[in-house]
């Protein structure tokens, strides 16, 4: 049986120059992904993009998968903020033009890397962990219910809004991040963003 490729970061960078080093090979993974896809892509070939010696890679990240997985977490994390930037919309605007603002944001994030999101989700999507991602969407939940208790008086009846919210998140990243591979002309377009939108408003409203 094959041994199963190790995808966790071998060291955490603690100095700003390790900080750097590590930036530089996960830029440098991007842009091999982007150009040669998953299967081919390479160490050799991403420390060649990144100007260091394979043993300065292998020094932070023990396999290709690791980087990967390295690579997804930075859009998880970008991901996340492109949510939080637009929390205080909630505050402002009536939900259904909170919720358009919101999704439009993320989908724009998603097709500004629609080719290393297409990448990730058609060939290498079971890289990333698990325990990360629902960190970071449990807390995009948190915000959401949050801004939720702003329009408490128009939500549906009985509407659990801490599962809702969750489940609102997690809707609206797998579908962004879908669309980057199965939808990319209504991702481009807003298309997505717009049906997106419509089909959670209609969820959380009365």
């Amino acid at each position: 049986m094959p041994r199963r490729a190790r995808t966790h970061q071998r060291r955490q960078p603690v100095q700003r120059r390790a900080e750097d080093t590590v930036a530089v090979l996960l830029d440098a993974t991007e842009r091999v992904l982007e150009a040669q896809g998953f299967h081919g892509a390479t160490t050799n070939h991403i420390a060649r993009t990144a100007g260091v010696s394979i043993g300065t890679l292998y020094h932070y990240f023990p396999t290709k998968e690791a980087l990967v997985a390295g690579v997804v977490h930075r859009l998880w994390a970008a991901e996340l903020e492109t949510l939080a930037t637009r929390a205080h919309l909630f505050a402002e605007l009536p939900l259904e033009d909170a919720i358009r603002e919101a999704c439009r944001a993320l989908c724009a994030y998603v097709w500004s890397r629609v080719d290393l999101y297409r990448t990730w989700y058609s060939e290498a999507s079971h890289l990333g962990e698990l325990g990360k991602g629902l960190d970071m969407s449990g807390h995009a939940a948190s915000m959401v219910a949050g801004a939720l208790e702003h329009h408490a008086a128009r939500l549906r009846p009985g509407l659990d809004v801490t599962f809702a919210a969750d489940f609102v998140v997690k809707t609206a990243l797998a579908l962004a991040r879908t669309g980057a591979r199965d939808y990319p002309a209504e991702l481009e377009s807003g298309k997505l963003a717009d049906e997106l939108a419509l089909m959670l408003s209609r969820y959380l409203l009365a």
